[in-house]
């Protein structure tokens, strides 16, 4: 019982003291929100500072991830697009890579695709641009993380992408030799990451 008629004071103060600085505000015409703020730190936004080398996510467009890494002082950092796709719902199994290229070759961009160890590379990796369009390429090296594939792409070939809902990765594995496991790759949002990344001004060609 004492502990309330202690705590119903406190309230009944707080209260008067509140009524007194509203009625004390309207007297002196100064709006009470801008007597509030007056005295309010609206905090300094903190600088990202990082590191050369350092990778990070520049954003999303749609399905498709824009990552970057950081270029040394004065250097734009260079980007990709990237997308991870999957067997199943909740089991990855590929990541794909995508960037663009200096003017003057063939190739406007580059892809690196990586697949598990389990992959027989005697069969080539098939990538379905559209489904008039499939090719066949070689895969480059393996390491403890997979084996890696890396293509040339075409302009053709990306506008085949920018103009689909999706393509088609097919991959074999060791234990089933004349099957495939086909994978889809959204192409939800590829022409805006697409569009966004500049060229690598350099790349060490096979």
């Amino acid at each position: 019982m004492k502990r309330d008629k202690i705590l119903s004071l406190v309230l009944t103060k707080r209260i008067k003291f509140l009524l007194i600085y509203t009625f004390l505000s309207i007297a002196n015409n100064t709006p009470l929100v801008a007597q509030e703020a007056s005295g309010l730190s609206l905090g300094k936004p903190l600088e990202t500072i990082r590191e050369p080398g350092e990778i990070y996510l520049a954003g999303n467009k749609g399905d498709w991830n824009v990552r970057c890494i950081t270029g040394n002082p004065g250097e734009i950092d260079k980007c990709e697009i990237q997308q991870l796709l999957f067997l199943n719902e909740n089991t990855p199994i590929a990541d794909i890579s995508i960037f663009k290229l200096p003017e003057g070759d063939r190739a406007i961009a580059a892809a690196n695709v990586m697949v598990p160890l389990e992959t027989l590379l005697t069969k080539k990796f098939r990538f379905a641009f559209s489904e008039d369009s499939v090719k066949e390429f070689p895969y480059s090296f393996c390491n403890q993380n997979g084996c890696l594939v890396r293509m040339g792409l075409l302009e053709e070939d990306i506008e085949a992408m920018k103009k689909g809902s999706s393509s088609e990765l097919s991959i074999t594995h060791i234990t089933n030799p004349e099957g495939s496991v086909n994978l889809s790759l959204s192409l939800n949002g590829f022409t805006a990451a697409f569009d966004v990344i500049r060229p690598f001004l350099s790349f060490q060609r096979s």
